[in-house]
């Protein structure tokens, strides 16, 4: 798996000219008539183009004394770790895995939603009061494949992934297990040693009571599915009684989801106490987390009440969940999986790789009602429940995040956009351009036609090709896309004229995307360029900073376009063409009129799993309406590709 390691450059940093080249060009679209805006800002970048060098040369002396990259560590430290607040949607993503159809026993609603009803197509969260057998079988499952892939990354023998462009840096696979984010006023730490990578135990989480599960014996062998099915039976009677007996802990979980001074704050309180010692470490020392919920969806199958409980939990929001988890499943009443994953340590990418080779192996196991699974002859458990010693002060702040965190969550909406037309076969076969140029126009027109205006654009470029290499930031909305967008808005224009545009807005993303995975982007080397000034010592040869050169840099960093063209309103990644994720979701950044979108291309569908704020809280975001003017536009951009002739005018187009 790391074989090719050493073989992989480090990450470049790009020229400044080409920086302040390329961010002029980003902004053009954003600035659009205001010729007086652009041309102040084009002012304070040439002048900060003058002076800019010093910076420019202190960030390359840093980059020569950090191990794998200038920046990893400020990376880590600004973007996540110091990020303050919740983690539940704000910050951790999730991802929803296909149902099993051979599930048996399944709970329903006791008034089921009708495909008459307003909210069927949305779906809703039901709570049973209760867990499955198959449930638990489904999860044991999944805890016994994802130890595969554990072992496969342990034992280095994980292949290597790989584009055209040669290996990628494989690193990140090994942030996955016995990886957990710790809470520390004003920066958190993650945790991750020989203890926890180590461990043979993981977390379940039931009614939000705590259960080290250990998953290897004390020889270290696995134990097989019926020892874990004992284990987990037992862990949910455990529950159960002491539920019946007013016995249940305070639900500390809800802590780990909303804000992090807070949680900090409880944090240090907590770990005062023996007890509550022993049980943070055990939880840091597990190898992943298993919540069982006794949710469901309503109709059953429903993608959006499965996303919906796996991102906060349905009906108690941010409970049963432990958020600072790398890796932590979330399996329903009724066998259905999710998972959640903090953002920090690795991007969602690699837990998805996992998950799908997670979820295949799986779906070949057939799980059947009645058909006896190995045990261990005798087989005894052993619960070992994880337990918090809890004061009026820290019950407190339990009650404010568990307000906070229903705040966050209903001002959240999200949903799956399933486009069952066409997909990444005939993008490429009849439209003749790139699926995923074709997806950044769909989503950047579609957003025009909802709110009016173009909308600064992030989408997600990986730089693995580099060591420890993570993500770039393409700036989708170029001078050729919104002029597209423009075109395909103009009534007077042709089908070959919105055609023609088409393929120009194409050629130009694909090229910013292969630009940004190279490490050539814009937005990660001005972030490294402000940290030198702010940070980083002024080298030995330089000479003092006159006080022209300092206001031209800080005029530079404040300016109001810069700011503007980083409030990204469409924050967009794209995943690997999946069989078993049928939801993959993440929060906008931005606060107003934003949405958080990720996509999956197959050869014959498009997966989009959107999420923005309602409307009254994200000041015009409206969701319902994205959902139905994107599925307009896709259909439309159809219809212009095969009226206009495409092949041949796509070749001409490049011209």
């Amino acid at each position: 798996m790391l074989s090719e390691q050493g073989k992989l450059p480090r990450l470049p940093i790009p020229t400044l000219s080409q920086t302040i080249e390329r961010y002029l060009e980003s902004i053009s679209p954003l600035v659009g008539n205001d010729k007086d805006a652009l041309a102040a800002t084009t002012r304070k970048a040439h002048e900060f183009l003058k002076v800019g060098e010093r910076l420019q040369q202190r960030l390359k002396s840093y980059d020569a004394t950090q191990e794998n990259s200038w920046l990893e560590k400020w990376w880590l430290e600004l973007a996540y770790l110091s990020w303050r607040e919740g983690l539940c949607i704000n910050s951790n993503y999730w991802l929803a895995v296909a149902d099993d159809p051979r599930a048996y026993e399944l709970a329903a609603a006791s008034i089921q939603l009708l495909p008459s009803d307003e909210g069927f197509n949305m779906g809703r969260v039901w709570d049973s009061g209760e867990y499955g057998e198959f449930q638990v079988r489904r999860a044991v499952r999944f805890i016994q494949r994802t130890l595969d892939f554990k072992e496969l990354v342990d034992t280095d023998r994980l292949p290597v992934d790989r584009t055209r462009a040669g290996p990628l840096c494989m690193s990140q696979y090994k942030c996955i297990f016995g990886m957990t984010r710790i809470p520390r006023m004003g920066c958190d730490e993650l945790r991750q040693d020989e203890a926890t990578t180590q461990s043979h135990t993981i977390l379940v989480i039931v009614q939000d009571q705590i259960y080290a599960v250990e998953v290897y014996d004390s020889a270290g062998r696995r134990k097989p599915n019926g020892d874990l099915e004992t284990e987990l039976h037992a862990v949910i009677a455990d529950v159960v009684m002491r539920a019946g007996q007013g016995e249940l802990d305070a639900p500390v979980t809800v802590l780990t989801a909303g804000h992090r001074d807070r949680w900090a704050s409880a944090y240090a309180k907590l770990e005062q106490q023996p007890r509550n010692r022993t049980t943070l470490n055990k939880i840091q020392e597990s190898l992943f987390a298993v919540s069982l919920d006794t949710t469901f969806s309503d109709p059953l199958g429903s993608i959006n009440a499965h996303q919906e409980n796996t991102k906060s939990h349905g009906t108690q929001i941010g409970h049963n969940r432990w958020y600072d988890k790398c890796a932590n499943y979330v399996v329903d009443r009724n066998g259905a999986v999710g998972y959640i994953g903090e953002h920090s340590p690795c991007d969602a990418l690699i837990p998805a790789i996992m998950i799908e080779y997670v979820s295949k192996a799986v779906a070949q196991e057939p799980i059947e009602r009645g058909v006896l699974v190995p045990q261990t002859p005798g087989y005894k458990t052993q619960v070992r429940r994880l337990r918090f010693t809890v004061d009026d002060e820290v019950q407190d702040m339990i009650r404010e995040a568990k307000a906070e965190v229903e705040r966050t969550s209903r001002a959240s909406c999200s949903r799956q956009i399933r486009f069952e037309t066409y997909g990444s076969d005939w993008i490429k076969k009849t439209a003749g351009i790139g699926p995923d140029a074709l997806a950044q126009v769909a989503l950047q027109l579609t957003y025009y036609r909802v709110h009016g205006a173009l909308a600064p654009v992030y989408e997600t470029a990986s730089t693995r090709q580099f060591l420890h290499g993570r993500t770039e930031t393409v700036r989708s909305l170029t001078p050729q896309v919104a002029q597209c967008v423009y075109t395909m808005c103009d009534a007077t224009t042709t089908p070959r004229d919105r055609y023609t545009a088409l393929v120009r807005a194409a050629t130009k993303h694909q090229e910013m995307l292969r630009t940004a995975s190279a490490g050539q982007g814009v937005d990660r080397h001005i972030f490294g360029l402000r940290m030198a000034y702010n940070r980083l010592d002024p080298l030995p040869s330089e000479s003092a900073m006159t006080d022209h050169e300092k206001r031209a840099i800080e005029e530079f960093f404040e300016d109001p376009i810069l700011a503007r063209s980083t409030t990204f309103q469409l924050s967009t990644s794209g995943l690997f063409p999946s069989r078993y994720l049928t939801h993959t979701g993440f929060g906008c950044v931005a606060p107003e009129r934003a949405y958080g979108i990720n996509y999956i291309i197959e050869s014959n569908r498009i997966k989009f799993g959107v999420e923005g704020k309602t409307a009254d809280v994200g000041n015009g975001t409206d969701v319902e309406l994205f959902e139905t003017t994107l599925r307009q536009t896709l259909i439309e951009l159809k219809l212009v590709c095969e009226q206009a002739g495409t092949r041949s005018t796509a070749k001409q187009s490049r011209l």
